[in-house]
């Protein structure tokens, strides 16, 4: 199932947001919101079919599928950059988020997003409703806000990603711990920014914290399956925080 909609536009020259709805049942337990990546600068429309968009649908589509009544949304951002002050995608996933709360009020939101979509993710995680922050690969700058108490941040990234360093997002997670923050970073190893090497390591990753963490709203046994990926989530979900390779 996938809806679309839309807000309304304030400049006729300027491209809209979209919220597309990969699952949309009518009880949600929880509702994730997947966010896709974009550039420093840039006012070019975002489609569809846009690399950056499309790279996403991999992990909407396994999100669906999880256990329970998981609700399930992709934002495509106006346009493709960041744009300084303006903070264009921030602003676009906010309208988002009104969107979510006004179909199932109440309910925990989980913002999954990559590279730009992970620093949107980072800064919304103190928004209303949402529990859990799983960035991919995010663009981290020094001065960013991050979620604080009462949610869970896990941050993957991989050890060869040459578009946004690993050390930024360890630095961050650092700091996090240091104030006491549920915040764990996830090393991929000889994994790229793009996700595509050991990509189905990526989904199995973050659609498994998903479940786990909201174990008790999805009607799930709280515990990760067996294997690699179960012991890195388990350590996720029960260590408040971590440093973690896989």
């Amino acid at each position: 199932m996938s809806t679309t909609s839309e807000p309304t536009r304030a400049d006729a020259r300027m491209p809209l947001a979209s919220l597309s709805w990969d699952a949309q049942p009518a009880y949600a337990g929880v509702v994730v919101l997947v966010m896709h990546g974009g550039a420093i600068e840039g006012f070019e429309p975002n489609h569809p079919w846009s690399h950056n968009v499309a790279r996403l649908v991999p992990f909407a589509r396994a999100l669906r599928r999880i256990r329970g009544p998981v609700a399930v949304a992709r934002l495509r951002f106006r346009v493709r950059g960041w744009n300084g002050d303006q903070l264009m995608p921030v602003v676009d996933a906010r309208w988002a988020l009104r969107q979510v709360r006004e179909t199932y009020p109440g309910r925990p939101i989980a913002l999954v997003g990559h590279s730009m979509g992970g620093r949107v993710a980072m800064h919304l995680g103190d928004e209303d409703d949402v529990r859990l922050v799983v960035a991919l690969a995010p663009w981290i700058e020094p001065d960013d806000p991050w979620p604080g108490a009462g949610r869970r941040t896990v941050v993957i990234h991989g050890d060869r990603d040459i578009v946004c360093g690993l050390s930024r997002s360890r630095e961050r997670i650092e700091k996090m711990r240091a104030e006491g923050l549920d915040a764990t970073l996830v090393r991929v190893a000889r994994s790229d920014h793009a996700m595509l090497v050991r990509a189905p390591l990526w989904t199995a990753l973050v659609t498994e914290t998903v479940a786990a963490t909201f174990a008790r709203e999805l009607g799930g046994s709280g515990e990760p399956r067996s294997g690699p990926v179960g012991a890195v989530v388990a350590q996720v979900v029960h260590s408040g925080g971590a440093v973690l390779d896989i």
